[in-house]
C-alpha cells in the first residue's frame, strides 16, 4: 500500500513536470530568449541565483544585473526576451521605450502581476498592489490630494524639515565622512508623516531606527523570495524562516506607518552620491542656486524658485535615469494581444516586467548610457528623448500618483543641502554598485564628506 502510494506520487510529479515541459517548449517558441532544455526544471533561475559558500548568501542582487545585461546584448535587437523562473515566464522589456512601452500603455494593460501580492502584508491593498477593480475608484478618490493647490501648501513643511536636516549636517562637517542613507531616510520619513498624517515623529526618535531597519529587511526579503520559487505560495512562505522574519518586521512597520518614503530617500541618496563624484556638476549647481535663491542660506525655497532651477532639474533627472529608485515595474496581460509588443504574441495571463534600469540604458536613445551627463535633459536636448524612454515613476495609467509631490520634496531638500555645503563622494562607481531589492539600493553604504561652502551669509 505504501509503495503504491509513493509510486503514485512519483508518477504524478513526473507527469506534472512532463506537462509543464511540453507547455514551456511550445511557449518558448513564441518569445525571444534562451530556451530551457526539456526537463530543465530551474530554467534561468540556476543562472540568476548564484549561491555562495557562506550560509544563506545569494549574490543575486549583483548577478541579476549581469544576467539581464547579457540577455540584453544577446536579444537587444528583438527589444525584449523571456526569462524563465522554473516554469514561470516573465517577459522582460529592456529597450526602446518609445516603441514597446507606449504600445503596452496605450492598450491599458494595467493589471499588476502576481509578485505585487507579496507586498500586501506591508503596503496593504493600496494603489500599488490592488487589483484594477479596486485601484480605479481609489485613484480617482486620491487624485485631488495631489492638486497643485494642495502641493503648494506642503512647501513650508519641506522647508522646515530641510532646515533641520541642514542643522544636522552642520555637525557632520566635523567628521571625516557621513553614511548618508539613514539620515536621509529619517528625513523623508519625518516629511511623509507630517504631510500625509499631520504627525510629528520627533517624539518617537527611538523607534525610527528600528522602523528603518525593519522596512529595509522586508524590502530585501521580498526580493529574495522572487528567486525562491518554493516560497511563492503564501502558505509555505509563512511557515519558512524568511516568512516568520518577514511577519516580525511587518509588525514593526505597521506599528509606525504603512505609507512610503523609500523612493524619495533613495533618489536623494543616489543624486547626492553622483553630485559628490562630479565636481564640475556641483559647481554649476552652486552657481545656479546662488543666482536663483541667493547666498542667504536662511531664506526659504519658494515654489517659483523650483521652476527656475533648471540645471538642478537636469541633474536630478539624469541621476534617476542612471539609478531609478524603482528599477522595475510589472504588469499582467489579461488576454491574448497579437502583435502588441514588437510583433510578438503575449499569451493570456503572462507576467510582464518593464526593467526601467535597462530601459534607461538604451544606447539608441542615450549615447554612452553609463556616462553621467545632465545635459541630456537640457532644454535643447530633452526633445530628443522619446516618450516613455525615460520613466523613473513608471508610466501609463498606473504611474506614480505622487510624483509631483516627490519632485518638489527632492528639489527643496537638495537645494537646502547644496546651498550650505560642498560634498564629496569617497567611493567610485565601480565600488558603489546598484543592488536590486524592491527599490534600487547602493551595494555598500554611501560615504559622503560634507564641508561648509566658503562664503559669508548675507544679513
Amino acid at each position: 500500500m505504501l509503495l503504491t502510494f509513493v509510486v503514485s506520487i512519483i508518477i504524478g510529479i513526473l507527469t506534472m513536470i512532463l506537462r509543464y515541459s511540453l507547455w514551456r517548449k511550445e511557449y518558448s517558441q513564441l518569445m525571444p530568449g534562451r530556451r530551457p532544455r526539456f526537463f530543465d526544471i530551474l530554467g534561468d533561475l540556476k543562472e540568476l541565483a548564484i549561491y555562495d559558500n557562506s550560509p544563506n548568501k545569494y549574490f543575486w542582487q549583483t548577478n541579476f544585473f549581469n544576467v539581464i545585461r547579457r540577455r540584453t546584448q544577446e536579444f537587444g535587437k528583438l527589444q525584449l526576451f523571456c526569462l524563465w523562473i522554473t516554469f514561470f515566464p516573465f517577459v522582460c522589456i529592456v529597450k526602446k521605450g518609445a516603441v514597446k512601452v507606449s504600445e503596452l500603455m496605450e492598450k491599458k494593460i494595467i493589471e499588476k502581476n502576481f509578485t505585487y501580492k507579496w507586498m500586501e502584508p506591508v503596503l496593504g491593498t493600496g494603489l500599488l498592489t490592488s487589483e484594477v477593480s479596486k485601484w480605479k475608484p481609489r485613484r480617482k478618490l486620491l487624485m485631488p490630494c495631489f492638486h497643485s493647490d494642495i502641493l503648494r501648501g506642503f512647501v513650508p513643511v519641506f522647508n522646515e524639515y530641510s532646515q533641520k536636516f541642514v542643522e544636522f549636517l552642520q555637525k557632520e562637517t566635523k567628521k571625516e565622512f557621513t553614511y548618508i542613507e539613514t539620515p536621509v531616510t529619517l528625513l523623508t520619513l519625518d516629511i511623509i508623516c507630517e504631510t500625509m498624517f499631520g504627525v510629528k515623529t520627533g517624539d518617537s526618535e527611538n523607534d525610527i531606527p528600528q522602523f528603518v531597519k525593519s522596512f529595509r529587511r522586508v524590502n530585501e526579503l521580498f526580493a529574495v523570495r522572487m528567486f525562491q520559487v518554493w516560497l511563492w505560495p503564501n502558505c509555505l512562505f509563512k511557515l519558512s524562516k524568511d516568512g516568520k522574519e518577514t511577519m516580525h518586521h511587518v509588525k514593526v512597520v505597521h506599528d509606525f506607518t504603512r505609507n512610503g518614503h523609500e523612493t524619495v530617500s533613495i533618489s536623494i541618496v543616489w543624486a547626492l552620491y553622483l553630485i559628490g563624484l562630479y565636481k564640475d556638476v556641483q559647481t554649476k549647481i552652486h552657481e545656479e542656486l546662488d543666482k536663483v535663491i541667493g547666498k542667504d542660506t536662511t531664506r526659504e525655497v519658494l515654489e517659483k524658485d523650483l521652476n527656475d532651477l533648471e540645471y538642478l532639474d537636469c541633474v536630478l533627472k539624469e541621476a534617476s535615469r542612471l539609478y531609478p529608485a524603482a528599477p522595475w515595474f510589472g504588469r499582467k496581460f489579461p488576454k491574448d494581444t497579437p502583435s502588441n509588443i514588437c510583433g510578438h504574441v503575449i499569451p493570456k495571463g503572462t507576467a510582464c516586467v518593464v526593467l526601467t534600469y535597462f530601459l534607461h540604458r538604451d544606447e539608441e536613445v542615450f549615447l554612452d548610457p553609463e556616462k553621467f551627463d545632465p545635459g541630456r535633459f537640457s532644454a535643447e536636448n530633452c526633445h530628443k528623448i522619446p516618450e516613455y524612454a525615460y520613466i523613473p515613476f513608471a508610466a501609463g495609467p498606473r504611474n506614480c500618483i505622487g510624483q509631483r509631490f516627490a519632485m518638489m520634496e527632492i528639489k527643496i531638500i537638495m537645494s537646502s543641502i547644496l546651498r550650505n555645503f560642498s560634498i564629496e563622494s569617497l567611493d567610485t562607481r565601480d565600488i558603489v554598485k546598484p543592488f536590486l531589492y524592491v527599490t534600487l539600493h547602493p551595494s555598500v553604504p554611501v560615504r559622503i564628506r560634507i564641508r561648509p561652502r566658503m562664503f559669508q551669509k548675507q544679513h
